[in-house]
């Protein structure tokens, strides 16, 4: 839940400044103080850590994501909450938990929690008088920063691509109760443009749904006319609306790629919907930012 200045999150440090959100006062920085990290067994390719962070009055952090899972608790104060995409768990001191969905606006209070996923796009501020301190535990993907800042604050080269992804094949069961639960995997095409000509997209995704919603992962690759390739992964949830559309928010990061993107790193989103069941076309955007060495 927490973010770096966006230079901090492009170097990972995992402790240090803060992004400040009044720029007048140049003391006012939130800290982060690392406490501990592993590497499991069980979660190859992760980062396990234990974070403490505090925000001083006035301090707003940037808008920003996590490449992975993060909870985190109101140990002091109260921390405004602002979800921008995407859902956040919520627990209350009283032990209720509530889902909130973007764009809106919650308060946590000393002794709450949140629960944040790769797909949510958040920021916090301290708009009280005394200071905001979180302890928060994170699954992140090994050598990522601690969070990945989104809008003007973002470094690199911005990527956009829209483009409609056609199921060409899939690999599905279903299980549990009433078949409710339906897990395996869907390869999806499709040809999106940027100026340099058309792009073609493969989506090799994997998903574990309970009645049509739940989280899926998997790679995305960007093939570009000058043959340049850039390959990606990407983490999100899948909801399904009242409609029947299941809406889809994931983090994007970049694995490599050839050509012009061989030594590239970044990160960035995926949004997108289906109007049909699972297996049928994807109306999708990708926002990458792709820095260079």
């Amino acid at each position: 839940m927490i973010v770096t200045a966006a230079a901090l999150c492009a170097l990972g440090l995992a402790a240090g400044p803060v992004a400040a959100g009044d720029p007048s006062s140049s003391s006012k920085t939130a800290t982060r103080d690392d406490l501990g990290s592993a590497q499991p067994l069980n979660a190859p390719g992760q980062t396990l850590s234990l974070q403490r962070v505090t925000i001083p009055p006035g301090v707003r952090l940037v808008d920003h994501f996590h490449e992975g899972t993060q909870v985190a608790r109101v140990v002091k104060g109260v921390l405004t909450y602002e979800v921008l995409s995407g859902t956040v768990q919520v627990l209350r001191r009283n032990g209720s938990t509530k889902a909130v969905e973007g764009p809106a606006t919650v308060k946590i209070r000393p002794g709450e929690s949140l629960v944040e996923v790769e797909s949510l796009a958040h920021t916090g501020a301290n708009r009280g008088d005394e200071p905001v301190v979180i302890e928060l535990a994170s699954l992140l993907a090994t050598g990522a920063p601690p969070a990945t800042p989104l809008g003007p604050e973002t470094e690199g080269t911005p990527l956009t691509l829209t483009v409609e992804l056609i199921s060409q094949e899939t690999s599905l069961n279903d299980v549990g109760p009433g078949a409710s639960v339906t897990y395996g995997w869907n390869r999806l095409t499709g040809t999106a443009t940027d100026p340099s000509g058309p792009v073609q997209v493969e989506l090799l995704g994997n998903v574990a749904y309970q009645d049509g919603a739940g989280p899926f992962f998997g790679f995305v690759t960007f093939t570009f006319a000058d043959g340049s390739v850039l390959g990606t992964q990407v983490h999100g949830i899948a909801t399904k609306e009242v409609d029947g559309v299941t809406q889809f928010a994931a983090t994007l990061g970049v694995l490599g790629g050839r050509g012009r993107y061989e030594q590239s790193t970044g990160s960035g989103t995926f949004t997108g919907s289906r109007a049909a069941a699972l297996g049928q076309h994807v109306d999708a955007t990708f926002d990458i930012r792709t820095l260079a060495p």
